[in-house]
């Protein structure tokens, strides 16, 4: 699996500033992988994730926060987040679980039961 490239978009022409979010991946002694990504402020509701071909693709919108005054200090950047994967073959893409808990993206991805190691009993 293996990480694409953000596309950069210039804020001057109007196209809205895409921020990429800090990740893990991980794999798990049986096989799986996680995938753990950073992104504060987004909701269910705000987000999408996409498996298409081989390449998984994760969008969130952080809402702009509605306060009265002026910021002095933001330190929290504004805009979309954009994150995409590529997934080699050991990847099965029907077994896919999402959850999403206070700002932290955690995806399993399952690898097909033809790939995961397994033990083999010797017979006597």
């Amino acid at each position: 699996m293996s990480t694409k490239q953000l596309e950069k978009r210039q804020t001057k022409d109007g196209r809205e500033k895409l921020l990429r979010p800090r990740c893990s991946v991980i794999e798990e002694a049986e096989g799986d992988i996680l995938v753990k990504v950073e992104m504060p402020g987004v909701t269910k509701d705000n987000l999408e994730i996409d498996v298409n071909s081989n390449e998984l693709r994760i969008n969130g919108r952080r809402p702009v926060s509605s306060s009265s005054g002026n910021a002095l200090v933001s330190e929290r950047p504004r805009g979309s987040f954009y994150q995409a994967f590529t997934l080699d073959d050991t990847i099965d893409r029907h077994k896919i679980d999402a959850v999403l808990e206070a700002g932290l993206l955690t995806l399993r991805l399952h690898r097909k039961e033809s790939e995961k190691p397994r033990r083999i009993q010797v017979k006597s």
